[in-house]
């Protein structure tokens, strides 16, 4: 008996080693070699660069990272912590909106020895967790150890949407990115931005967040996250309140705006007070309940639904409580997030150069001047609406003979073309190829206009596109 206690001692204590071993061979570093578009020469791209992180084996011989570490890829090799061998592995799935990106590697030697990390539940503030990954300063794992001090929704930086995230006392530095975050070996988090202002602040993306990726995926068909497509205002004040006819008791947000094409469009109304959500109060100051102690943006609630799946919303409208459905949709605003893995959209006529305003437009006019861009407003204060889906603007004008006059007009959007308001670069493609009339006339925001003789600048686009050494008058997406 004596004798089968040791042994089984011994037996513990080497699968705890092996455990301890495997777990590590887990983490992953990853190099990506990235090409990304040049949005100020939407033809063209910016050119090879590199950038590393951490990935963690998971279930299905999947490596687990974030989105940033492989956007726009050009080539990712891997190799697994303490060794030196680097494999070849591809995008497996990617999210952009959450920050997460699962890798495949076709040579299945990569997996030997490895033990797939399982994803955990959300972590408790005051919960002590561990850090993974390969930092700048050094070729070897690196573990940090700190404390879950914050659970809220905050920004995610590659898409500038808001998620709940874990807020931890830990560094995560350039490389710890795409690492994870560890307690009782299981991944309750992914490392994904640090707050630059301040040490030993970093954010992972929770365990809640990485489940829907993961079982979204699970049908093959990726759909990703649902938006009410409101924009919403709290409801503090008292006088605010008696104004709409709310009783005592009574809390919620009042709806500003409705996103045309979202989930609420043509069934929630401007100046409806959202109740609840699924039953759950919405309180003055737009929070919800989270756990015993702590509150969270009642988004919370929306981010945890999948795309078709239905909520049901106590407003209050007119005085008047109702109970109404809604099917949740995709998230489209009228100026897209950052795009990645795909080339800019853009039209040529007569040398007039023409782009939808996006946030990698905007950040590349803030790059290249150092200036705040005015343009940057129209992310925060412009909405859908049926008249108009995209904001198009005259981004600069390639110097003819046949468009002299104009040659300084850039960064102008675009409000009419002969009369007619825009509605998308396709609509405006549509109304300049299908004009009959002698003059081309583009009504500017600024008040300008631009008149051309439509025949003449049809004919003077082919040379003017050879002359600047573009291949195609409009992008591949306005080509199909």
């Amino acid at each position: 008996m004596k004798k089968k206690l040791i042994c089984l001692i011994f037996l513990i204590f080497f699968a705890f080693i092996y455990a301890q071993t495997n777990f590590e061979s887990s983490i992953v570093k990853i190099i990506t070699i990235t090409n990304a578009p040049d949005y100020s020469q939407p033809w063209q791209m910016l050119g090879q660069s590199s950038i590393s992180g951490t990935g963690s084996i998971i279930s299905g011989n999947r490596i687990l990272t974030n989105a940033h570490i492989v956007s726009n890829n050009t080539f990712i090799h891997v190799n697994k912590a303490g060794e030196t061998k680097k494999y070849v592995a591809e995008v497996l799935a990617i999210d952009h909106e959450c920050d997460l990106a699962l890798l495949k590697v076709q040579d299945t030697d990569f997996f030997k020895n490895t033990t797939p990390l399982q994803i955990g539940e959300m972590p408790d503030i005051g919960d002590t967790v561990k850090v993974f990954g390969f930092p700048i300063g050094g070729e070897k794992l690196s573990v940090t150890k700190g404390i879950v001090s914050r659970i809220e929704i905050t920004q995610y930086s590659h898409s500038l949407r808001n998620f709940v995230s874990i807020q931890i006392d830990a560094a995560i530095n350039p490389g710890n990115s795409g690492g994870p975050v560890i307690i009782d070996n299981k991944i309750v988090g992914v490392a994904f931005q640090s707050f630059d202002k301040a040490q030993n602040i970093g954010f992972a993306i929770p365990s809640v967040i990485i489940h829907h990726f993961l079982d979204d995926l699970k049908d093959g068909k990726y759909t990703g996250f649902p938006s009410l497509g409101l924009y919403t205002q709290n409801l503090e004040n008292d006088s605010f309140r008696k104004k709409f006819g709310m009783k005592k008791g009574q809390t919620g947000v009042i709806v500003q705006e409705v996103e045309y094409g979202s989930s609420c469009y043509g069934i929630i109304k401007k100046n409806d007070i959202i109740l609840s959500i699924d039953n759950i109060k919405v309180e003055n100051d737009g929070t919800i309940p989270y756990k015993k102690s702590s509150r969270l943006d009642y988004s919370y609630i929306i981010d945890l639904k999948s795309v078709g799946d239905k909520v049901i919303l106590g407003i209050l409208r007119d005085k008047k409580e109702l109970k109404i459905p809604v099917k949740l949709k995709n998230y489209i605003p009228v100026v897209p997030r950052t795009e990645y893995d795909t080339k800019p959209t853009y039209y040529i006529f007569g040398g007039l150069v023409f782009v939808p305003i996006t946030v990698n437009y905007i950040y590349s006019l803030w790059n290249s001047t150092g200036n705040r861009p005015s343009l940057l407003d129209r992310i925060v204060y412009e909405f859908a609406t049926e008249e108009k889906q995209q904001i198009i603007i005259l981004q600069q004008v390639l110097a003819d003979e046949t468009n002299k006059g104009y040659h300084d007009f850039s960064n102008l959007i675009v409000k009419k073309v002969n009369g007619e308001t825009v509605k998308d670069i396709k609509h405006l493609i549509q109304i300049i190829e299908n004009l009959k009339e002698e003059y081309l006339i583009i009504d500017l925001e600024n008040l300008n206009q631009i008149i051309l003789e439509k025949k003449e600048s049809e004919k003077a686009t082919e040379a003017i596109l050879k002359k600047y050494g573009i291949n195609f008058d409009r992008s591949e997406n306005l080509r199909q």
